[in-house]
Formats: structure tokens, C-alpha cells, sequence
């Protein structure tokens, strides 16, 4: 996380692979549908909620589509065009289909600079304008395998995304009708062999949630404590915060079993250099991102189900730590990880993470729990009410905001500023 004075502050394949994984997503595909029976399908009719999110448990449809990067100069039928993109899609069906767009790099990152420029202003995406960012991303990126996606009936993405592909925020890509984050529930990974394809079942997960508000020589994030008292009922949680946050204290207790999901909401630091360069900060000084790595052994083959980075561009990488902190989590056995490609906005994010724990308390899967937030942000579902921040059916998710807070609040959160940075990695179920 950083801070700003002025506006806000910020936290900062192979064909058998294939046939594989469209088996697994059938039986995934049933399973779920099975295990959520009890999920409520519809919104109670009342006027006031005729816009909630709603999850379609009879309609849940996961796809697994792998974005291909290839150098290809000279070898393209476009004269202005040296790269490939490579689009395969393995729905449930087992029915790979697949479509190859030619693009140039230099065009294709220009987007990218203007989309992230556009973000980082808050300004509009300006979605009615075919020549956006926005737009054009969509086009080269989502657009020619859409007519695929309605075939199928796909309501949910899991986006094997090659490097250099993975910082592309998805969520604020556009049709000029819908964001994609809007329309699909989706989740990205660096590599199929990283994704666990089969569904967690503990139906009674043990949540652990770390935070620290208060720093020597960084900016305090007063929201932290009302973040972590809000995201999971206390009987489900134990929680750390600030002196109690330190980093034997987190590598112990999350190599715990006992523990289904990781919660940590503090600053981050991502530097080039490897993993030992990176931090994040705890309660009592900086713990470096290598120090993660230690989980996977602790963990002794149970692997945490969820770990959450609140905090500030912690799904941003090099080669040498590829997708930051939420990669790391996933090479050290997390089956799915959550982090940020962005300085995110303090106020803003903590309300995020408490409404979209309260969707997965409902027992909805992970990445549609992410979806209805974003939805709820689109829609105007989470908005400032004098010094509280209200969510999904007018329920407070932070509240006794400063008037500063307030202020930073009042223009709302729809912008893909606020929450199409937030990205799912690993299992989106």
C-alpha cells in the first residue's frame, strides 16, 4: 500500500491435456452443481434487490481457456502484425476449439500502458469508443472466442495465460456492453500443472487473518482491524493484528492444517531480485516474500485452500517470481490465491474482501463470489451512507469512516479502478 495526501490511500498443451481437463471440468461441472444444492438461486422480490448479484447454481459451466503468446515475425498474413496469439478453449464437453489471432507487440503493449494509465487516473475507460484500450484488448484477447463461450453456455473462465499475458487486468476489458469481469466469473494461472481441478470439500473452513494498521515510516491503514473483524464470523477465525502479526507467527500458524484460508491485509513491497527482495509488512517489521515458500513443507500435503493479499500489487511479478505473492502461494500449495495488480484503494478494497467473504460463506464458489462483488460495485450495489460503506442488500461493510475516507467514497465505486485489479489465481472453484 501507499499513500497519497491529496486523494486517497492506496495498498499498496497437448491434445490428451486437453481431453483431461474437459473431463475433470464435466466432473467438476457435476459436482458442484451437487454440492450447492442448498445455494439460494434466486433474489428475494423485493424492488430494492432486483439488481443483487444471484449465483446460478443450475446454469455453473467452467471452461479452461490457454492464451498462447508466439514471436512471429515475418510470418504472419498481416504485414503489421509479428506475434501470434493462440486461443484454445476446453469446455466441459472435451470439445477443444481453438482460433489463432496475429497482433504486433508494439501495438498490443501501447494498449496496455493507456489501459493501465486510464486505471490509474480513474478516468473512463470510454467502452463506447471502439478504439479504447479497453475495447481493443477485448478484441484481440476475448472477442473471437466469445461466439464460443455463448455456444457452450460457459459461465466460468479458468485463464491459462502465458507470461507477459498474466498483467492484462481482465476484469476491465469490454465488449461495449459489459466488462468482462462483469459477464464471466474467472481465474488466472500461470500453468494447468499449478491448478488443483478438483473442489475443496470441508464444509466448515477455518479462516486465518493476519493485519497490521499501524507502521514506523509508512502510511497507518486505520480500515485494517474493521476489515479483519468483518470478513468471516468470529466462531469461523482467529485473527492477528499489529504486534500480534509477526513472521514466525504467521509461517506457524498457517502451517497449521486446522486452516483452510489465509487472510492478510498489511503494505506490500514488490521489488525486483527475487523473492528475498520483496516484503510484505507485519506488525513488527518486514517479512520477505522467500519466506513464504517455507508453507508448502509445513503444510505436509494439505494445502491451504485460500490465501488472500490485501494489499498493494501483490499479483505482479518478474521472472524470477512470477505473478508476486499470489504466485509464490501457489507454488508453495495453495490451491488458490487472490492479490492485486495495482495500488489499491484502502477504503475500497477492505469493503471488497468483506463482501466477497460474505458470498463464499453462502457457499459460492470462489471466482463467482469475485464476480458478484464486481458486480456489486458496477451496479452501484456498494456506496457510501454518511459514515458507513453499504453492500448487497444495504448491510454495512465498514463503517465510522473519517471525513476523509468519506470523501474519497463519495463518487462511488464503479470505476474498474477500485475492483479490476483484484485477481483470482489458481482454482477458480
Amino acid at each position: 500500500m501507499l499513500s497519497s495526501s491529496l486523494t486517497s490511500v492506496l495498498r499498496c498443451s497437448a491434445l490428451c491435456c486437453c481431453i483431461s481437463c474437459g473431463v475433470l471440468l464435466h466432473d467438476l461441472s457435476f459436482g458442484l452443481g451437487a454440492s450447492l444444492a442448498q445455494v439460494q438461486t434466486t433474489t428475494p422480490l423485493k424492488q430494492s434487490a432486483l439488481r443483487e448479484p444471484v449465483f446460478n447454481r443450475s446454469a455453473y459451466n467452467p471452461a479452461v481457456l490457454h492464451v498462447r503468446f508466439t514471436e512471429a515475425v515475418d510470418r504472419t498474413l498481416d504485414s503489421a502484425a509479428d506475434a501470434f496469439l493462440d486461443l484454445t478453449l476446453i469446455p466441459a464437453s472435451g470439445k477443444v476449439e481453438g482460433l489463432r489471432v496475429e497482433l504486433s507487440k508494439s501495438v498490443f503493449l501501447q494498449k496496455l500502458r493507456g489501459l493501465y494509465r486510464q486505471l490509474s487516473r480513474q478516468e473512463s475507460l470510454q467502452v463506447d469508443d471502439p478504439s479504447s484500450p479497453s475495447r481493443q484488448l477485448h478484441a484481440l484477447l476475448i472477442e473471437g472466442i466469445t461466439p464460443i463461450l455463448e455456444r457452450e453456455k460457459i459461465t466460468t473462465i479458468l485463464l491459462a495465460a502465458d507470461r507477459g499475458l498474466q498483467a492484462v487486468p481482465f476484469a476491465a476489458l469490454s465488449d461495449g456492453q459489459r466488462f468482462f469481469g462483469d459477464r464471466y466469473a474467472f481465474a488466472i494461472t500461470p500453468s494447468l500443472a499449478l491448478t488443483e481441478f478438483n473442489a475443496a470439500n470441508n464444509p466448515d473452513q477455518r479462516l486465518l487473518a493476519f493485519g497490521a494498521s499501524e507502521f514506523q515510516g509508512l502510511s497507518d491503514l486505520p480500515l485494517v482491524p474493521q476489515e479483519l473483524n468483518r470478513i468471516s464470523a468470529a466462531a469461523g477465525k482467529d485473527q492477528f493484528l499489529n504486534r500480534e502479526f509477526t513472521a514466525s507467527a504467521l509461517i506457524e500458524k498457517a502451517g497449521l492444517s486446522r486452516y483452510d484460508q489465509l487472510h492478510v491485509a498489511t503494505h506490500a513491497e514488490f521489488k525486483p531480485g527475487g523473492p528475498q527482495a520483496s516484503q510484505l509488512h507485519s506488525g513488527a517489521g518486514p517479512i520477505s516474500m522467500s519466506e513464504l515458500a517455507s508453507l508448502r513443507q509445513k503444510r505436509q500435503g494439505i494445502p491451504l485452500d485460500l490465501v488472500v493479499f490485501s494489499a498493494c500489487r501483490t499479483a505482479l511479478g518478474d521472472a524470477e517470481a512470477e505473478l508476486g505473492f499470489s504466485g509464490l502461494a501457489l507454488q508453495a500449495g495453495a490451491r488458490s490465491a487472490i492479490g492485486t495488480l495495482w495500488y489499491v484503494d484502502d477504503v475500497a478494497t477492505s469493503a471488497y474482501f468483506v463482501q466477497m467473504y460474505r458470498f463464499l460463506a453462502d457457499g459460492i464458489p470462489k471466482a463467482e463470489a469475485m464476480q458478484m462483488t464486481r458486480q456489486a460495485f458496477v451496479r452501484g450495489l456498494v456506496r457510501l451512507d454518511g459514515n458507513q460503506v453499504l453492500g448487497v442488500g444495504d448491510v454495512a461493510l465498514l463503517s465510522d469512516l473519517n471525513p476523509l475516507q468519506q470523501r474519497r467514497a463519495a463518487a462511488g465505486f464503479s470505476n474498474p479502478f477500485f475492483w479490476g485489479g483484484i485477481e483470482l489465481m489458481g482454482a477458480p472453484w
